[in-house]
């Protein structure tokens, strides 16, 4: 695991069951999210508009084009990560980390998990992500993981094996 990550910390994949944690996860770290990333739409925040999210991610995962996962600590999510846009061998990766869960090494556990999940299940040889220039934390765990950069508006990264 990662530095500073407890040994009860499990990384799964995103079902049904986890509707509730996640609107939590959600909420509690609502104004943290939208000063690093777009905001999502109110009709999100509810037990539906979580559990219609759930199901379209899981409709990509069944199609093969996604991976969407949780980081849980004694059953409370802390982390989520996915991977979308599978296409031609390459796709893009994105993570959210629970505010008080920064600087300890969640974000760099998610991406690893990420990359071991992309090279295994989708063949992908090229993981792409985009970072708002607001966001510093993410651009070094994207260095750290062996991402380069790409200046545009945002910062484009690209990681290839």
């Amino acid at each position: 695991m990662a530095k500073g990550l407890e040994v009860h910390m499990v990384f799964e994949k995103l079902a049904k069951h986890h509707a509730s944690q996640l609107l939590d996860f959600e909420l509690e770290n609502k104004q943290w999210f939208e000063t690093l990333i777009e905001p999502r739409a109110k009709s999100f925040y509810s037990i539906k508009g979580v559990t219609e999210h759930i199901d379209l991610l899981i409709n990509q995962m069944n199609e093969g084009a996604g991976y969407s996962g949780v980081l849980l600590q004694n059953n409370i999510i802390v982390a989520r990560a996915n991977i979308k846009d599978v296409s031609n061998n390459e796709a893009f990766v994105g993570y959210r980390v629970a505010e008080a869960f920064t600087s300890k090494g969640a974000a760099s556990f998610c991406l690893s998990q990420l990359i071991n999940i992309a090279q295994s299940k989708f063949n992908i040889t090229q993981l792409k992500a985009l970072v708002l220039e607001n966001n510093p934390a993410s651009m070094r765990v994207l260095k750290k993981n062996w991402f380069s950069s790409h200046k545009y508006k945002c910062k484009r990264y690209n990681y290839k094996w």
